[in-house]
């Protein structure tokens, strides 16, 4: 399908790819920088799986499955060395260090036991675009929307539920592995032995003149990423585990870089956690600032910002040529709407007090009803149809406005492809999300009917409201930290007067307290982030509903909040 594209033009610029991880390069000085990880923080398998909808089987397909993103040839990955020492960058030691979740083997999803969410696809460039042809390797859906707790040595995997990985760390730590590899002979050697061990079909001599030319493409990248932030009027805000600012840095991927437009660079001060999925099939928007109408477009402007091929040349032309696999996001989608939330595991974390949730039951119903709309677990999914959430304006909610702020307001000059000089990021998402789902729905009938699925009749639509959603609150116990941004590390601090939550405290524990609900945050530990709520983003500040309540009352709410 893919052998006769050339997905990327050069315009005097590096391609996308030039990141090696399929984020954007990392820039000195950026805010907050991660701890050294250790690999005693972090939960491998096997977990204890709860009841989703999901069969076993549904679950391993969701795991793997490639939206058409890459970020580095597949059997280098499997390959590469750690930058110090000898120890493999995929050995699941590493990855639960840098927060992925690392699962078994599996023969036909996963035979080489990559964590989930990393993807394999093949691609062939006839003009040598990406160095490579073959199989690659990029983040599938499951990479940031597939959650996991730990209580007592027990693992408790949360399908749909927020990720815990840091991207920012683990771009690092690979692009100091390539570095390595790359200026060290004997090192080299050792990569290209398991490269052709694995009987892929190259010399030595060949495999060191593609990896040259990755590194070089690498390079590129970073300079121009570098150099667009020298211009750049504040730092990026660091990340940490289990967020990302997916807006700016997908727009810098999708339309600053390729193209080499510095004007497009936005530096990335709108780390959000990654949102439960859950219900989403059925919101009329979906987004922090529910921004997005229809569930395809919304998935493929998605696969664009974690580098999936694309000819920016054509963009603007009635036809684009594409990697983005729309069919597979298609699947993903209508598997996605027979996910359920999570119950609370009373097995592994104790029962619930119902007398005590009795009484919660009627303070939810006065603090947080009005605005989060109820669904218990015994309702009939088989007759949801759309799920409409309030949106409360940034000056009411009073939560950090970043999000919605810089969604709105981000212009992008298209000047260098034959387009504006000045356009919404949104509205050109739109046009081209628009035009690729329309191609893939021509195909077939086949297509067509499965996007009437999965779209329930939403239109293509892009909109950028000053304002953040108010979603149903079932699951809510799997999904700390808390508001948008990830600035509350728990339920209990989500209670507590605004101006006196934690301001600073560490992510990237996996260990959840079924009292405060949420994860371990107080001390430091190996590997820990530490989260400033006093850098841009972050700020913890805002939804002060429920801050009133007595202890007893409080203690009921939280109680409620668990049976949801």
């Amino acid at each position: 399908m893919f052998n006769t594209l050339k997905f990327f033009r050069f315009i005097g610029a590096p391609l996308a790819i030039g990141c090696v991880a399929a984020v954007a390069c990392p820039v000195p000085g950026a805010w907050a920088q991660p701890t050294a990880a250790s690999s005693t923080s972090y939960p491998g398998s096997p977990a204890f799986y709860l009841d989703q909808g999901w069969t076993e089987d549904e679950a391993q397909w969701w795991y793997y499955l490639s939206q058409g993103t890459i970020f580095m040839p597949y059997e280098w990955l499997l390959a590469l060395e750690q930058a110090e020492g000898t120890e493999l960058f995929a050995s699941s030691a590493n990855m639960s260090r840098l927060g992925f979740l690392v699962d078994p083997k599996n023969a036909e999803y996963n035979p080489d036991g990559l964590p989930v969410g990393f993807a394999k696809r093949p691609l062939t460039q006839p003009e040598g675009a990406f160095c490579w042809d073959g199989n690659w390797v990029g983040f599938g859906c499951a990479a940031c929307h597939t959650g996991q707790v730990s209580y007592r040595g027990q693992n408790i995997r949360i399908e749909g539920g927020p990720a815990h990985h840091d991207i920012e760390l683990f771009q690092d730590k690979l692009g100091e592995a390539i570095g390595a590899t790359a200026g060290d002979p004997i090192k080299f050697s050792r990569f290209a032995q398991r490269v052709i061990g694995q009987g892929v079909e190259t010399s030595p001599d060949a495999l060191g003149e593609a990896f040259q030319c990755f590194v070089k493409r690498r390079a590129l990248g970073r300079a121009f990423i570098a150099g667009a932030q020298a211009q750049a009027p504040e730092l990026p805000t660091a990340s940490g585990f289990g967020r990302l600012d997916a807006h700016e840095r997908g727009v810098n991927l999708f339309l600053a870089l390729p193209i080499a437009e510095a004007r497009n660079y936005v530096p990335e001060t709108a780390p959000v956690s990654f949102p439960a999925t859950w219900d989403t099939p059925f919101f009329s928007y979906v987004l922090y600032n529910s921004s997005i109408r229809q569930p395809l477009t919304r998935n493929v402007i998605e696969a664009l910002g974690v580098q999936s091929p694309i000819d920016h040349s054509t963009l603007l032309a009635d036809t684009i040529r594409h990697g983005v696999n729309v069919q597979n996001i298609a699947e993903g989608q209508r598997l996605m709407m027979k996910l359920t939330a999570p119950a609370w595991p009373d097995a592994l974390f104790g029962e619930i007090d119902q007398d005590l949730a009795d009484v919660g039951s009627t303070i939810y119903a006065q603090q947080c009803g009005e605005c989060h709309q109820l669904i218990t677990p015994a309702e009939d999914w088989t007759a949801r149809t759309e799920i409409e959430n309030p949106l409360i304006p940034l000056e009411e909610i009073g939560t950090d406005p970043r999000q919605a702020a810089t969604y709105a307001r981000r212009k992008v000059n298209l000047s260098k492809i034959g387009g504006p000089e000045s356009i919404a990021s949104y509205e050109a998402a739109q046009l081209v999300t628009g035009k690729i789902v329309d191609q893939w729905i021509a195909e077939s009938e086949d297509n067509a009917a499965l996007a009437k699925v999965v779209n329930q009749g939403r239109p293509n639509e892009f909109i950028a409201p000053l304002a953040y959603r108010a979603r149903p609150l079932n699951g809510i116990w799997a999904t700390a930290p808390y508001l948008h941004n990830g600035s509350v590390p728990n339920l209990a601090a989500l209670l507590v007067e605004p101006g006196k939550r934690p301001k600073r405290f560490y992510t990237g524990s996996w260990e959840f307290d079924p009292d405060l609900v949420g994860f371990e945050y107080a001390s430091p530990f190996p590997g820990a982030f530490l989260y400033d709520t006093r850098l841009p983003g972050n700020s913890n500040l805002g939804h002060d509903y429920g801050t009133t309540l007595s202890p007893d009352e409080k203690a009921a709410l939280i109680e409620y909040l668990k049976t949801l």
